[in-house]
């Protein structure tokens, strides 16, 4: 008898592991970074603990990535091809440089044989136009003109899209794994048929074959109604979480470990993989050792109010989606609206001077 419970007591341990996520960490640093970070001669054995993944920022191909893939791939730690381009080349992928994304698989693939680098897969990164945020901050009136241009290529993001999805098939061809990165509002819109958001700011909804979206609650706050609203309620398997600080703006707002645990307890309701953002800042906070065997069914604190608040903002955005989608109506409604308070202007100015006559 003893033994029929030790039996199903070990039973049920590996069936608990079995249903704990997988972690694993997005890493966004240059060669001679990333080189120093793998210095640490007790990082990769925490990471061969964690049972972990990385998925990495192809910012450079310089002698100092080789060195620690190769340590990566000796210690049998599988790493994604997170593909980047320069800066002035637009940083990460977008509706407009969809040639240049094609040529930048070709190099990476190409560098990564001529050195003996074993890749588990390919992610995709199709976000904002990095050119274009000094805009944003300094300029916003020629964004806007910009964006609102855009409204009216829609054939040429469709274009757009279909290269994508050919460098997509290639890739799959090539015997990788396809991955992308996403933000949820973007997906919400494909699914109700329209792409104007994606349009306007060069983002782009793409189907692969592991579609992550980026849930960074550092960044965007209401941590248990964005993580409800667009990760467990969806009964998602894949979610990006963090900031924990890095990556290409290092002043935004980073995780404590706290924020941290919650969203990771918070996902692990449905995802079966959690990928947080980045390694680097996790290293430097001290979030490693806390995260081997990490606690993932202690309680945790509820906030129906926040889920009610992002189903809101998630109505907002689909309400603009669909405005935008109708650029000349928009414009033609402006223009009437202006019009009536030009009109309304004016007659209250010959009331006024009537009054003073």
């Amino acid at each position: 008898m003893k033994l029929c419970y030790t039996v199903l007591s070990l039973l049920f341990i590996q069936l608990a592991i079995a249903q704990r996520p997988t972690i694993s960490f997005f890493n966004e640093q240059e060669g001679k970074d990333l080189q120093i970070l793998f210095s640490d001669t007790t990082l990769i054995p925490s990471l061969q603990r964690m049972n972990t993944q990385i998925r990495m920022g192809m910012l450079d191909l310089s002698p100092q990535r080789v060195a620690v893939l190769q340590q990566l791939n000796e210690a049998k730690i599988p790493v994604i091809a997170w593909l980047l381009l320069p800066k002035e080349e637009g940083y990460w992928f977008h509706s407009g440089n969809a040639e240049r994304a094609f040529e930048r698989y070709q190099e990476v693939k190409k560098w990564a044989q001529n050195n003996d680098i074993q890749f588990d897969g390919i992610g995709i990164d199709i976000e904002f136009d990095f050119t274009e945020i000094d805009l944003v901050k300094n300029n916003k009136l020629k964004f806007l003109q910009r964006a609102f241009a855009r409204l009216y290529k829609k054939e040429e993001f469709l274009a757009a899209k279909e290269k994508y999805e050919k460098l997509i098939n290639t890739i799959r061809k090539d015997s990788f794994t396809i991955e992308s990165y996403y933000i949820p509002f973007f997906r919400k819109e494909s699914e109700k048929g329209r792409t104007a958001l994606q349009q306007a700011t060069r983002f782009m909804d793409l189907e692969t074959d592991k579609d992550i979206p980026m849930i960074y609650t550092s960044f965007i706050g209401n941590p248990y109604g964005m993580l409800t609203v667009l990760a467990t309620e969806e009964n998602l398997k894949y979610v990006a979480i963090g900031s924990t600080g890095g990556g290409i703006d290092p002043t935004l707002p980073r995780m404590s470990w706290e924020d941290l645990a919650y969203d990771l307890r918070l996902a692990a309701k449905t995802a079966k993989e959690i990928h947080i953002f980045c390694l680097e800042a996790s290293v430097e906070q001290g979030f490693i050792p806390q995260l081997i065997g990490f606690d993932f069914d202690a309680p945790y604190q509820e906030y129906p109010e926040q889920s009610t608040s992002v189903k809101k903002t998630e109505k907002r955005i689909m309400q603009v989606s669909y405005l935008l989608s109708h650029p000349t109506l928009l414009l033609l409604s402006v223009a009437a609206i202006f019009g009536l308070i030009v009109l309304l202007l004016f007659r209250l100015a010959g009331r006024l001077k009537r009054m003073i006559r």
